[in-house]
């Protein structure tokens, strides 16, 4: 009986295929949205987890707390990186000054975020981290002037490439180029221009000024620990306590709330598609219904059941959402497989795709789900139709 109803319901559909589509796009586009963003946002979720495993579990990162209404902000110092020198469990104190310049090469210019950091013993501050030079090699101490660049930087900022040993301007002043970075796969980290500290705060007239301080702890130290205890010294040597002490953890848990908040509100946007999608069925079935009065008068005449009646409409609905939920996980795929691609012509090679099958299988369940739920009360009203009222009725 259930066969004979399948097929029943893929003859009906077939035989009014402009509406059957109808019916089913908001369902398509429901699904396809829900299929691609979560896809999406879990390759980001990865992406970022992969990056963060790659600069080490054992750095605290210090920052500025973010200023608002109520308390201003206010940036840290070389005072706070001397107070952090004093605690015997960190292993390296790099500050970090962050600015935006004016970039010339030839006679072409752009501006763009430089970043400046202390150059002493760089190599074992950078020991387990994935800053590794491709071309060229590291800052000696006596080289004030010179940079270190990221190859989006190298290749795709000036129309000519930039090489080792050549010189670039940052606002004017000279720079050498003595290495350039391994390719990171992110824009952010391919786009890199560090230059010695000392250099920038004469650059930016920023003597004291710091922008963060990355902090590593020794081997055998607990992370967290070490955090209570920076915070501690640092809000009583500041008086304050207008700063951030973060581990790499504490930083992830924040771009994954971030990444799920920008995930519920998409999929909220979806949600409204599914419901359009789903009163389009419920339409649909009520139009199905009145058109099959006389064909559900003749069924219950012969003996059909109110059941049996209602089981019928039921597998039509779902139908209809069977097939809406299986082209919109392939819309859904596809538009994620897209967005991959897009990512990498910009410079960003760390997103990888991969659809979860237990998200297919959610979506499909879910669309048929949502197929049957909007048929239900069409599907009620012609399982109690009477046989007489429903053999009157004329077309």
């Amino acid at each position: 009986m259930i066969r004979d109803f399948v097929s029943l319901s893929f003859q009906n559909a077939r035989h009014r295929k402009l509406r059957s589509w109808l019916t089913i796009i908001g369902i398509i586009i429901g699904i396809a949205a829900i299929v691609s963003l979560i896809t999406i946002s879990k390759g980001l979720e990865e992406a970022i987890t992969s990056q963060f495993n790659k600069m080490g579990t054992n750095r605290l990162m210090v920052t500025p707390k973010e200023s608002n209404f109520l308390s201003l902000g206010q940036d840290l110092t070389t005072d706070d990186v001397k107070v952090l020198e004093k605690i015997s469990e960190l292993k390296w104190i790099t500050p970090y000054l962050i600015e935006n310049a004016n970039i010339e090469f030839g006679k072409e210019k752009h501006f763009r975020q430089v970043t400046a950091n202390t150059v002493d013993d760089i190599a074992g501050r950078w020991a387990d981290i994935d800053f590794r030079v491709g071309e060229g090699r590291l800052w000696n101490q006596e080289e004030k002037y010179s940079a270190i660049i990221g190859t989006k930087v190298a290749e795709d900022m000036f129309d000519r490439k930039i090489r080792v040993n050549n010189n670039i301007k940052i606002n004017g002043q000279k720079f050498k180029i003595i290495g350039i970075f391994e390719e990171f796969g992110d824009p952010e980290s391919d786009n890199m221009l560090h230059i010695p500290i000392d250099a920038a705060r004469d650059l930016f007239d920023k003597e004291k000024g710091v922008s963060l301080i990355e902090l590593v702890v020794k081997d055998g130290v607990d992370l967290e620990d070490a955090a209570k205890k920076v915070k501690k010294i640092l809000k009583k040597a500041r008086n304050n306590e207008n700063f951030e002490v973060n581990t790499p953890q504490q930083l992830l848990e924040q771009l994954g709330t971030l990444l799920n908040v920008v995930q519920i509100v998409f999929i909220s946007i979806a949600a409204i598609s599914l419901v359009v999608g789903g009163i389009g069925i419920m339409n649909s079935m009520f139009t199905s219904v009145l058109e099959k009065r006389r064909d559900i008068g003749v069924m219950k005449s012969i003996g059909a059941t109110n059941k049996q009646v209602m089981l019928l409409f039921l597998i039509e609905a779902g139908l209809f959402g069977l097939i809406g939920g299986f082209i919109g996980i392939i819309l859904g795929s596809i538009a994620a497989y897209f967005v991959k691609i897009i990512a990498s012509l910009f410079g960003f090679q760390l997103l990888r795709i991969s659809v979860d099958i237990d998200l297919i299988f959610f979506s499909m369940a879910f669309a048929v789900g949502i197929g049957m739920l909007s048929g239900f009360i069409p599907a009620y009203q012609a399982a109690r139709l009477k046989p007489v009222e429903a053999l009157r009725y004329e077309r």
